[in-house]
């Protein structure tokens, strides 16, 4: 067994005092950066057992992310997680998907256990968690390990980064008024989950200010394509129809063209549609779908310099539920711009 390593060691190693190495490694007291990369640099070379949660992130070999998810077949799953693996490649950050719904455990479980499992923090990615699931989470999960919220609530308990989805739905509605539609329709997603409600405000709301835009159709659906096709079904027996319809995913608008296409419908000529998400088979879908584009890398960044800030010894315990907002923009293309003559 080799000699183990002391403070003192560090200290020769280094050219600091053994004061100023026990600081360093114990992250308080007044120490320059400088002096504390020395210290964790001799303290690495020389072998010195630290701890991976009170090394400062930029000297460490990794930092090991799970995004905890309830993962579901689909482009919005890869979507989500390429953004986040981008946003980790020129980082010492490893981003590992992991879903939920493949064991016995509860998700807060699941949760708590990660640290054990050699990983550093978490994103958490459950549109279904309420308020109180988060607090339970905040109970089972220790100070020193940061977790993220990815998924907004109406009262949020972790800190939260999510894309501006009241803004998303404000855009599209200025868009339809710009292509010159006076009557217009909203499929709704899901509204027990935040982000939903946040679309359709945002659209309502633009609405309510306009002076030529009247919204005329509703329809109460969620996420899937099935709704999409529902949605149109309805919307073909609706007295008042609309001239373009905001849904509330992509997936929607799919499963609504889908249906309209099949039943002789010309899109945008007969009834324009816009989704949300900007997956990529927005661009592959004839006709290509306009759609709000949410950028998963910069959600990625955002998320995780949040996290490189929640692991500095001050801020470990720090659950403000503050939520910053991704901006989000709209990607134009054929569903909406062919507006009908008359």
């Amino acid at each position: 067994m080799g000699k183990k390593v002391t403070l003192k060691d560090i200290a020769e190693d280094s050219g600091l005092s053994v004061s100023t190495v026990s600081r360093a490694l114990a992250r308080s007291g007044k120490i320059s950066s400088e002096n504390e990369k020395k210290v964790f640099e001799s303290a690495q070379r020389l072998n010195y057992p630290l701890s991976v949660i009170d090394t400062p992130w930029e000297l460490r070999n990794s930092v090991n992310i799970a995004l905890v998810t309830f993962l579901y077949t689909g482009e919005f799953f890869s979507s989500l997680f390429h953004g986040f693996d981008v946003a980790t490649r020129e980082t010492n950050a490893n981003i590992r998907l992991l879903s939920v719904g493949n064991t016995e455990l509860s998700p807060v479980e699941v949760i708590a256990g990660l640290k054990k499992s050699n990983f550093d923090a978490a994103v958490i990615f459950l549109p279904d968690f309420t308020e109180k699931d988060y607090h339970e989470l905040l109970k089972a999960v220790p100070d020193s390990f940061p977790l993220v919220s990815a998924a907004p609530i109406v009262s949020p308990v972790l800190d939260t980064v999510t894309f501006d989805h009241y803004r998303g739905g404000f855009i599209v509605a200025s868009h339809l008024k710009e292509q010159g539609y006076k009557k217009v329709g909203v499929i709704q997603g899901p509204f027990s989950k935040s982000e939903a409600m946040l679309r359709k405000n945002g659209f309502v709301d633009f609405i309510a200010e306009s002076d030529t835009l009247s919204l005329v159709w509703e329809f109460k659906g969620d996420y899937s394509l099935d709704a999409g096709i529902q949605a149109y079904e309805n919307f073909k027996h609706a007295g008042n129809k609309p001239e373009a319809i905001f849904c509330s995913n992509d997936d929607v608008a799919i499963g609504f063209m889908h249906s309209a296409v099949r039943d002789g419908l010309v899109i945008p000529d007969d009834v324009a549609v816009a989704g949300f998400d900007d997956l990529p088979k927005c661009e592959y879908y004839t006709p290509t779908i306009t759609s709000v584009h949410t950028p998963y890398d910069l959600l990625g960044e955002k998320v995780i310099q949040l996290i490189r800030d929640r692991l500095k010894e001050e801020n470990r315990n720090r659950h403000t539920g503050y939520t910053s907002l991704v901006p989000v923009s709209l990607n134009v293309r054929e569903s909406t711009t062919r507006v009908r003559n008359g």
